[in-house]
């Protein structure tokens, strides 16, 4: 099963997460105040409306408070917002670190607008190459 995912009945798999996710990367610095050895830069990876993933040198502690700048690329203000960790756990893959879940707790809603506005052009973007015309599909399918 798939993160993020439970098992139903028949075997299939329902989602959890109340939001779509955006693979859409970013740089996040992040220090907690009350922890001086949690600090570093990373990149944004499943970021929703509630929060995103990141990666680090350390397994933050769960519950952990941090501060995050989020650099949008092409935009020259930097995002900033105080996160609390939903969870931690080392990432897949030899020395690769700990990955960790973060909530946004304190964000303007314009910058929150502008971060899922980029994730979502990106996505868009991305996505593009995917679709199939519609033009092109026979009927009955």
């Amino acid at each position: 099963m798939g993160i993020g995912m439970e098992k139903k009945e028949g075997g299939m798999e329902k989602e959890r997460r109340r939001f779509k996710r955006f693979d859409a990367y970013m740089s996040v610095k992040f220090n907690a105040p009350d922890d001086t050895e949690t600090k570093g830069i990373s990149l944004s990876k499943d970021l929703s409306r509630d929060g995103l993933k990141m990666n680090s040198n350390k397994n933050v502690k769960v519950g952990t408070l941090i501060n995050l700048e989020i650099d949008i690329p092409d935009d020259p203000k930097p995002v900033r917002t105080t996160a609390k960790v939903i969870w931690s756990r080392p990432s897949e893959g030899r020395n690769q670190g700990y990955d960790q879940g973060v909530r946004f707790l304190m964000m303007d809603p314009v910058d929150k607008f502008r971060i899922l506005d980029y994730a979502y052009n990106h996505w868009l973007e991305t996505k593009v190459n995917d679709f199939v015309d519609p033009e092109q599909i026979p009927e009955g399918n």
